[in-house]
C-alpha cells in the first residue's frame, strides 16, 4: 500500500495553480510539483503543515489517499 498525493485535486477544488501555491506557502515550485506528481519519497514536514495551512485543510489525511500500487510509471 502506498501514498498518494491529493493536493492536485485539492488546488482544482479551489481553483489554484502550483504557482499560486508556491507563492503563498513560500516554498519552491518544484517542491511543489514533486509533491503533486508524486514524485517525493519522503514529505516534508514543514511543507506539509504549509500547504495545510493554505488550502486550508485540518486533517493530514485530507493530503493523501492510499493505493494498492506505486503508479510511478
Amino acid at each position: 500500500m502506498y501514498l498518494k498525493s491529493r493536493v492536485k485535486v485539492l488546488l482544482a477544488e479551489r481553483d489554484m495553480s502550483q504557482k499560486d501555491l508556491a507563492e503563498k506557502t513560500g516554498l519552491t515550485t518544484r517542491l511543489i510539483s514533486e509533491i503533486v506528481n508524486n514524485k517525493v519519497k519522503m514529505y516534508p514536514k514543514e511543507a506539509m503543515e504549509k500547504i495545510m495551512v493554505a488550502l486550508e485543510v485540518k486533517d493530514v489525511g485530507e493530503l493523501f489517499t492510499t493505493v494498492e500500487e506505486a503508479d510511478d510509471k
